[in-house]
């Protein structure tokens, strides 16, 4: 199969004109336009790569089955996701190995070509390892004291399944939890956190590598106690995860973040929730109510519950406030591949795994690529 693309997005540079070949699943070669190619696209990119998406079109692991999956893969993969982790939010003990049962289904039923849409990398665990002080829209009753223990009765069985944890790196416990769970091969992130400075040093020091949604549900920074989120701008060695709905972050919040980490440490996430793409309207999901307002899912208190934006919108928010173009890209696909080290994705070059998405002019959606299958995207 061959793609030409009039502008492909290789690591550092769109390059005009070029053609991508693919044979077995895998990119073969990048090369000048053919006029023989079978799909012609604007942009040609890596397929982005959500690490934080808990769901979205009535759909959420921890609450439904397999069943009620489909629409909602088809949906991320109208998006331009092509590989997403399913994000488990804090809850029951019996709800969330449902949510890790489910994931694990999903990702059997793909493999053997039984199941479409956006590939499911694996779980991450949004909790129940999190901060009473910073629950945001979580279930306070919910969460409990990060131990090995606690994390062998929840997850046991489960850990092939299993690819990050966001925690609380602050709570005792937190750094045998963290210690555990990195020699599991488990990558770890700071979320739902108020650690200080000092603290924030500490976790990154135990091996945590990324902020969760970063300025939400986070200690603020004070001039006095800077907190964890200044501790995370600072290293230039932490990943930090940004909602780019526009609700949750300023356009000028998203900047600062751009300008402090960079395109190689900055990483788009929807946080999408199982009301996101539904109508305006009340639901009751994950243990509480639910108001939909213009598009914007709320808590009964006013908490924002989830982003409101897939990483297709988020790209073009992004972009459309003083980022660059190839800068969103990246940040929503290669960063996120390199922090979750799957080294066969997130970049278009010969070897790599072909999953691809192809873009109009106006950036929407217009090919998907998924080894030696296209999906055109209505």
């Amino acid at each position: 199969m061959k793609i030409r693309a009039r502008s492909l997005m290789l690591p550092g540079a769109f390059v005009p004109d070029q053609t991508v070949t693919i044979e077995q699943g895998r990119i073969a070669s990048v090369g000048p336009w053919q006029e023989d190619a079978d799909h012609t696209v604007d942009y040609l990119t890596p397929g982005l790569i959500d690490l934080h998406c808990h769901g979205g079109e009535g759909f959420n692991a921890r609450d439904f089955g397999i069943d009620k999956i489909r629409p909602f893969l088809d949906r991320m993969l109208r998006a331009g996701v092509t590989d997403f982790l399913m994000t488990i939010s804090t809850g029951r003990r019996e709800t969330m190995r449902h949510g890790l049962e489910v994931t694990r289904q999903a990702m059997r039923m793909q493999a053997e070509g039984q199941l479409g849409g956006a590939r499911v990398l694996g779980a991450h665990l949004e909790g129940p390892f999190l901060s009473l002080s910073s629950p945001g829209a979580m279930q306070k009753s919910a969460i409990i004291p990060p131990s090995i223990e606690a994390f062998l009765d929840f997850f046991g069985g489960y850990e092939d399944v299993i690819r990050e944890v966001s925690l609380a790196p602050e709570e005792p416990g937190a750094d045998a939890l963290i210690a555990h769970l990195l020699h599991r091969g488990i990558q770890v992130q700071a979320g739902h956190t108020y650690a200080t400075y000092d603290e924030a040093l500490r976790g990154f020091a135990c091996g945590v590598g990324s902020l969760c949604h970063s300025f939400n549900a986070c200690r603020p920074i004070h001039h006095r106690e800077p907190g964890i989120v200044a501790a995370a701008m600072e290293n230039p060695e932490i990943y930090m995860e940004a909602i780019c709905d526009l609700k949750h972050l300023h356009p000028a919040t998203i900047r600062l973040i751009y300008r402090m980490k960079g395109p190689d440490r900055m990483m788009l996430i929807s946080d999408s929730t199982v009301t996101h793409g539904l109508p305006d309207g009340e639901y009751f999901a994950e243990g509480y109510d639910i108001l939909v307002k213009d598009g914007v899912s709320r808590t009964r208190n006013g908490a924002l519950d989830g982003g409101g934006a897939y990483l297709d919108e988020a790209v073009q928010n992004v972009s459309a406030n003083g980022i660059p173009l190839l800068d969103a890209f990246t940040m929503a696909s290669q960063t996120c591949a390199r922090r979750m080290r799957l080294n066969a994705l997130g970049e278009i070059r010969p070897g790599f795994t072909a999953h691809l998405t192809g873009w109009n002019a106006d950036l929407r959606p217009m090919l998907a690529v998924l080894g030696d299958e296209a999906i055109p995207l209505g």
